[in-house]
């Protein structure tokens, strides 16, 4: 066995020989059971000669001491013994040719070492140097055996069977500590490696069932006392199997294809789907399943079976313990399971032709989604977050799922309509952009692309010399450009016209051609964990099949062509300054609770105004009533509600320069004023970083949790502030959809929530049920929550719910933008 200083000298002559550089040596013992191998020395490391000695090195030091490993008991080194300079994507690449011999020297390295028996590689180049593997965000957590070679004299090569552990280099973590959690977990599974106590197991998988064979599983899945788990896999718009389990050891996928036709007969297939709509509407079936929205809403949809037994989503239970981190399976499998990474082995048979990989792969799913739907169940009661989110995460799910479904009706016509007048306009304004550029630049023969990136920065700041802040071509650039004093007459003109033309363009490709589905309905899939830095907020994007849009974000004019069935209406509340009201009372500042109030019970007051009286120091009945003036700029009401609006989260003044349009001197002497009559907001700013970092977590009043998983940081700090009055609010609106839904006096079969627009909420329901419907729609959104604030007193706050009705159109149409105010 070779001493270290034996096998330095030998790795020297052995770089020398490939004519590569060495910056860095090895360290440790050479009869270590464990080898530790990062991807190059840094700074310190290069002086020292040694590796992992610098700020990666402590990380790694500073995590693993607790479990008896240090740099006396492991071999260190590195890939690459040379230093890379740069870092991100200015960082040095090494040449295919050169990481291949560095690959080989690492490969002599490591069987030089008699009682190897773990290896842990350190980011990219250690994994794909020990594993051939690529990709350390999929692979980390994963274990892997590997057998390496061990040459004892020129004729004989043996191999070593070892067992190799992926986790992101340490350096990772210092540039992204949102990865500490993660990095922690995964030497805790190095430390079960060492300790013996790691153990892998495989998952057996049933696959190509006979009818009888499948019929029979399902019942004893109908009949079993334990969760069961449900996973899909779908393909060319069908349900190509589905795979069901009750247990973690093995799972029968039902595949209803083979590689050359279907399986089965179509009244067999008949009676299977029977079946399954019968174990997944059993009340006495706990159902678990990863991303359930998916699987839920394309089986209602695509195969008219409908999910009631929502019991457990995994996806849903981890972004409920841990907001910030991903949740896909890959991860929750790395996170609560001793199983390698194998998501790619859905893709083997498209490129093997082994479709039945595809069946096996199925059930690893399900079983490996009920592990870690164990492991979470027990976390959840240890954090005592099971209640939450049982009670409402969950029962949240079939309300979304049934919203996606059903979708919004579209007016065809009007809608194509729209998009052959939207295209000839587009074509007119195209011709205006490049009359518009010859004139500025002079040149009648220059017609940059106003979709490219490239050429539009030519064209700025090359032909025009337009001035902004850097090299940007976005919208924000174009009005730092505009507002310049040195840009001319025709280039500000120029510019409003390219914005013009690309919110034109936006309108039509992405709503006036959003593609419907084939019963004329557009549809949207809803998201619980959509929004990351407001966990509970709602997003929505098309649906799992291809079809449909972001139905939140759609702009005022194409609310025209979403209609009424025929005898139906449209019902819309909204909560009225919703998350202001929630930072009066969280803070609390009694001058925004005093109006709130005033405004609630005696109406016609107005909150923005009394706020614009205060800063500008003006009789409340002096101050104006609309955002634009006669002069048609914005008024001093218009400046208070947008201040209110952005400055509660500490924005500073110069992103509210860029929110109001006006010089940065004056966003300045706005947010001073501002904060001077709210001295309560910068107090509860300093109260509530203080209790993340004491507690490492916050609380909304509904019981939702932030949890501070890595250091804390100033970055993250407007985050931890807009958490409970954002997440307070997304809770608030996805529970009033479930209360309208379950209240006893709700019309069923003639009313449902059909669309989310962030703080707003509309019901299509029958003309007959509206005065109903809105006056359900108003009691629970005008429930009541009760706040603590930071003075220690628990308050009540009511959000006052305004209501809107559809009115029908000269056909007697009824559409979202025909909408009036009700009582």
């Amino acid at each position: 066995m070779l001493t270290i200083g034996q096998m330095n000298q030998e790795i020297m002559k052995r770089i020398q020989q490939y004519g590569l550089t060495i910056d860095c040596g090895i360290d440790g013992s050479t009869d270590a059971t464990v080898a530790i191998i990062a991807e190059a020395p840094g700074d310190r490391e290069r002086v020292l000669k040694m590796p992992l000695v610098g700020g990666s090195g402590k990380v790694l030091w500073d995590t693993v001491r607790k479990y008896g490993i240090n740099r006396r008991n492991t071999y260190i080194t590195n890939v690459v013994k040379k230093q890379l300079l740069g870092s991100g994507d200015t960082k040095e690449r090494v040449d295919d040719g050169d990481f291949a011999n560095y690959s080989a020297i690492l490969q002599w390295e490591l069987s030089q070492l008699p009682n190897l028996k773990y290896i842990l590689c350190l980011g990219n180049f250690a994994l794909q140097a020990i594993t051939g593997y690529k990709g350390i965000n999929t692979y980390r957590g994963s274990v892997f055996p590997v057998q390496l070679r061990q040459a004892y004299n020129d004729k004989e090569v043996v191999t070593r069977d070892v067992q190799v552990l992926a986790t992101y280099n340490p350096a990772a973590v210092l540039r992204n500590p949102s990865n500490e959690l993660m990095f922690k977990f995964d030497m805790g599974r190095l430390n079960e490696l060492v300790t013996g106590k790691f153990e892998q197991r495989d998952v057996e998988a049933i696959i190509n069932p006979t009818f009888g064979e499948a019929m029979a599983y399902i019942e004893k899945m109908r009949q079993s006392p334990n969760p069961v788990g449900l996973d899909i896999e779908t393909s060319s718009g069908e349900t190509i199997c589905i795979g069901l389990s009750d247990n973690i050891y093995n799972a029968m996928c039902i595949n209803f294809r083979d590689a050359n036709s279907n399986r089965f007969t179509v009244k067999q297939e008949m009676q299977l789907w029977v079946a399954i709509q019968r174990l997944v509407k059993d009340p006495n079936v706990r159902l678990v399943m990863q991303n359930g929205m998916y699987d839920a809403s394309w089986l209602w949809f695509k195969d008219r079976v409908k999910i009631t037994s929502f019991w457990f989503d995994t996806m849903l239970a981890h972004h409920t313990l841990y907001p910030t981190l991903p949740h896909n399976l890959g991860f929750l499998v790395s996170q609560y399971t001793n199983h390698p990474f194998y998501k790619d082995e859905g893709k083997i048979w498209k490129e093997t032709g082994d479709i039945d990989a595809e069946w096996r792969y199925n059930a690893k799913d399900v079983c490996l989604m009920l592990e870690a739907q164990q492991k979470m169940l027990k976390e959840l009661e240890a954090q005592q977050m099971d209640e939450f989110f049982f009670s409402h995460v969950m029962t949240v799910q079939p309300h979304l799922v049934d919203m996606t479904v059903h979708g919004v009706k579209i007016d065809t016509d009007l809608k194509e309509k729209i998009v052959v007048d939207m295209r000839a306009k587009i074509k007119v304004m195209k011709e205006q952009y490049y009359d518009m550029v010859a004139s500025a630049t002079g040149d009648p023969d220059y017609r940059p692309n106003p979709n490219s990136p490239k050429q539009m920065a030519e064209l700025f700041f090359k032909r025009l010399k337009l001035v902004g802040r850097g090299q940007a071509t976005d919208k924000e650039n174009r009005r730092r450009m505009r507002d310049h004093p040195r840009t001319p007459d025709d280039c500000v003109a120029l510019l409003n016209h390219i914005d013009e033309l690309a919110e034109e363009q936006k309108f039509v490709s992405t709503y006036a051609e959003m593609s419907i589905d084939d019963d004329g309905r557009v549809r949207c899939e809803y998201k619980q964990m959509g929004v990351v830095k407001a966990p509970g907020r709602l997003s929505s994007s098309s649906t799992g099949w291809g079809t449909g849009s972001n139905l939140q974000n759609q702009p005022a004019r194409s609310h025209e062509m979403f209609v009424a069935d025929e005898g139906y209406e449209f019902s819309y509340f909204d909560l009225s300054q919703a998350e202001a009201r929630v930072v009066g009372w969280l803070a609390p500042i009694p001058s925004w609770i005093s109006d709130f109030e005033r405004a609630r019970t005696e109406g016609g007051f107005d909150c923005h105004r009394s706020l614009a009286a205060q800063m500008f120091n003006m009789d409340y009945n002096d101050t104006p009533t609309e955002d634009i003036g006669p002069d048609g700029k914005h008024t001093k009401r218009y400046i208070a509600k947008r201040c209110r609006h952005g400055l509660n989260y500490r924005m500073m003044p110069d992103r509210l320069a860029t929110t109001l349009h006006v010089p940065y001197a004056e966003a300045e002497y706005l947010w001073h004023l501002y904060h001077k009559i709210n001295p309560e907001l910068q107090e509860w700013w300093n109260k509530t970083v203080a209790e993340v970092k004491a507690n490492r977590s916050l609380f909304t009043p509904y019981g939702r949790r932030w949890i501070l998983l890595e250091q804390f940081s100033d970055e993250a700090t407007e985050s931890i502030i807009a958490f409970r009055p954002q997440s307070t609010i997304g809770d608030k609106v996805t529970r009033i959809i479930r209360l309208c839904h379950s209240d006893p006096d709700w019309p069923r079969g003639l009313a449902r929530v059909a669309l989310n627009i962030h703080d707003a909420l509309i019901a299509l329901n029958h003309i007959s049920v509206g005065p109903v419907v809105r006056a359900i729609m108003k009691k629970h959104a005008e429930e009541p929550i009760i706040i603590k604030g930071y003075d220690g007193v628990e308050r009540e706050l009511i959000i006052p719910a305004d209501l809107k009705v559809s009115v029908p159109d000269e056909h007697g149409t009824h559409r979202w933008s025909n909408m009036q105010k009700v009582k």
